[in-house]
């Protein structure tokens, strides 16, 4: 069967969930996702509500796959992906910084994927894990969210 966009601009639908059903918080195992769309840089820009001062920083978002069969087959979905961000420091030449204190949590998800080495490039997290992932909500308005906030070695 192949999709008609014609026919389905003329096709009736019963209601649908207004609410996605996400993973569950807690300790899960993860893999990265190999798809290179799954590490992406991106440039947060804008104003404070209450302080109104001018931000401007990069954060990787990394997308990851659930490795949980269970909560796979709790949520009635093959794929579960949780996202997982982080603020980066980034130098003068557009480098990482390697400083103290300096890109802390982007260090952590190496150090659990055993790729905390010389040389990584962040193409490296491309496929790699597992890991475990600590799992926590978010709720904007009416819709909540499942991020990872913390990452630790898989024992």
């Amino acid at each position: 069967m192949s999709f008609d966009p014609n026919a389905f601009m003329q096709s009736a639908a019963d209601p649908m969930p207004t609410q996605m059903n996400v993973c569950p918080e807690g300790e899960y195992p993860f893999m990265i996702d190999s798809d290179p769309k799954s590490v992406a840089v991106k440039n947060i820009k804008g104003v404070g509500k209450e302080s109104g001062k001018p931000y401007d920083f990069y954060q990787m978002e990394i997308t990851c796959l659930l490795a949980d069969e269970a909560v796979k087959a709790k949520l009635n979905r093959a794929k579960v992906t949780v996202r997982f961000r982080v603020n980066l420091d980034i130098d003068g030449g557009g480098k990482l910084e390697q400083g103290e204190g300096r890109n802390v949590g982007l260090g952590r998800l190496r150090a659990a994927l055993g790729q905390n080495t010389p040389g990584w490039k962040p193409q490296d997290l491309l496929g790699a894990g597992p890991f475990i992932g600590k799992v926590e909500h978010t709720t904007v308005k009416d819709a909540t969210y499942a991020d990872i906030v913390r990452v630790g070695k898989v024992s």
